[in-house]
């Protein structure tokens, strides 16, 4: 039998050490050996008949995330890190395949992944919403992430915006405020729909009735929380405090306040929600709701990988809805203090 030759063979051969004939044949990075040092390695390998051992690959097994939208909003940073960070501890690959909200998109996303050694999908989208699910998913271990189907149950994790703005709520009321407006979003978004039920139901737990008249819904924009201020104000019996869809409508609040000559939070108390970059450096800094989005994600995560550990168990398909974590500046005040 022919002796395999080493590479302590062609160190011998070169006059060099098994070091360097070792970095020379894995052209490692960063060494100082000379060209000529290099060439003849590398003739006497060849010549020898080396052939260098085929490095072992860390191969991760994959899991998708599916995403409707990755630019139209800073929230879906917290979406991927949470779940890239969960990945990454599990001991998983991570692919994000955003779809741009196009079906032939997410069904050729679908097409590739069956093309690939997949474990497990995370169905995910931007806004909280009811999802009508393709039938390539059923291939492999699915959750859904801030959605939820109901033709097909499947574990999924959304946030708790109703008990939000109930929280926001009542801690207005615990301030002494009853003359509480809200500002809402648009009916045809989900997370609106929830957040004034949350509204509504934390008046009614305190006793509170419920004045159609500090209800606005519309656009959040700034804009649109600037007109909805303006008609609060136009009101005989003024709110103290507002309670806000999102950050950018309780800018818009500020900015009409300030014009009306009201300070927040001695004239008016507002809270916010989403707790945008820009809400701490508001004057006065803004309190407001924190979205678990990068909790979320590990979670859908987290729950993925029970499903790909034991296949035929059955999981439960329940959909957990997470808290979101008050941010408290300095926006509300005591009704003693208005």
């Amino acid at each position: 039998m022919i002796k395999k030759p080493t590479m302590s063979d062609i160190a011998a051969a070169c006059g060099v050490s098994q070091a360097t004939v070792s970095l020379v044949l894995n052209n490692a990075p960063g060494t100082r050996i000379s060209p000529a040092t290099r060439e003849a390695v590398l003739s006497a390998a060849a010549r020898m008949g080396y052939r260098t051992q085929p490095r072992r690959i860390d191969r991760r097994p994959l899991i998708a995330m599916l995403i409707n939208e990755v630019t139209s909003s800073p929230h879906v940073a917290g979406l991927i890190d949470g779940a890239g960070e969960a990945a990454n501890e599990l001991g998983y690959l991570l692919s994000v395949m955003p779809t741009d909200a196009d079906e032939e998109a997410e069904q050729a996303a679908l097409s590739h992944l069956a093309t690939l050694p997949a474990s497990g999908v995370i169905y995910a989208r931007l806004i909280t919403q009811q999802v009508t699910l393709a039938p390539q998913l059923a291939e492999w271990p699915t959750v859904l992430l801030n959605c939820y189907a109901v033709d097909k149950p499947l574990p999924s994790v959304v946030p708790g915006d109703l008990s939000a703005v109930m929280k926001a709520t009542l801690s207005l009321i615990d301030a002494g405020h009853t003359r509480i407006a809200y500002i809402g979003g648009e009916d045809a978004i989900e997370a609106s729909r929830e957040r004034i039920k949350g509204y509504r139901r934390a008046l009614t737990m305190r006793d509170i009735p419920v004045d159609n008249h500090l209800i606005i819904k519309g656009r959040w924009t700034i804009q649109g929380g600037y007109a909805a201020f303006k008609r609060l104000q136009a009101l005989d019996d003024r709110p103290t405090a507002i309670c806000c869809f999102c950050d950018r409508i309780a800018m818009g609040v500020y900015e009409a306040a300030k014009e009306a000559g009201l300070s927040i939070p001695r004239d008016l108390s507002v809270i916010g929600f989403d707790n945008e970059s820009y809400s701490g450096d508001m004057l006065p800094p803004l309190t407001t709701m924190q979205l678990p989005h990068a909790d979320m994600a590990r979670y859908a995560v987290e729950k993925l990988a029970e499903m790909i550990a034991a296949p035929r168990m059955r999981h439960d398909n329940h959909k957990v809805k997470l808290e979101c974590e008050m941010i408290v500046r300095q926006s509300v005040a005591p009704i003693d203090a208005v």
